[in-house]
């Protein structure tokens, strides 16, 4: 999940579902990271140690226990310390990670945009938040880096990376290899 992205989650599990209901009341954001070993539930976990905060967009309940939650990405973060609550939910310490600015699109880069504008034309706001920036080398990067294939880890590394010239030739490189598009 990169800053100014949009994701859908279904919420069951009690410990997700409790949170997400009071981040909801309180409008507070919470904090998605990757998993990088071990298993949801359980012990020897292990997680990335930057991730994004999200706030919930909208939200839909279609049954009791179930919350269906529209969130957009909002800054990202480093983790300093965490520890497992007794409901089994992670609380971290955090340093807030500055954005990255805005900046125009190189036109080295144009093949990138000339690949993202047509999935950002065909599925529009149900899957990239407003507003669009086109112009923008970190919101290009940043949507091309969560639609396309790749393994988790080299996503997680274009997160952490504040130089978006080195993330666009990452996935230039990617894309003249061939990788797809995950839309």
């Amino acid at each position: 999940m990169f800053p100014g992205g949009r994701l859908s989650l279904r919420v069951f599990e009690q410990r997700y579902y409790e949170m997400a209901k009071n981040c909801i009341a309180s409008g507070e954001s919470f904090g998605i990271v990757t998993l990088n070993a071990g298993n949801e539930v359980g012990e020897n976990q292990s997680f990335a140690r930057v991730g994004t905060a999200v706030n919930v967009a909208s939200f839909d309940a279609p049954q009791p226990n179930l919350f269906v939650l529209d969130v957009i990405g909002d800054q990202r973060f480093e983790i300093l310390s965490s520890r497992v609550r007794s409901n089994g939910l992670h609380h971290a310490t955090v340093r807030w990670l500055p954005n990255v600015e805005k900046s125009a699109l190189p036109t080295e880069y144009a093949t990138l945009l000339t690949a993202l504008k047509p999935i950002v034309d065909a599925l529009g706001e149900s899957r990239f938040a407003p507003p669009f920036d086109l112009d923008d080398a970190n919101w290009v990067s940043s949507r091309l880096a969560e639609i396309i294939k790749m393994p988790p880890a080299l996503k997680q590394t274009l997160l952490e990376v504040n130089d978006v010239d080195l993330r666009l030739k990452t996935l230039a490189q990617l894309m003249a290899r061939g990788a797809s598009s995950a839309n």
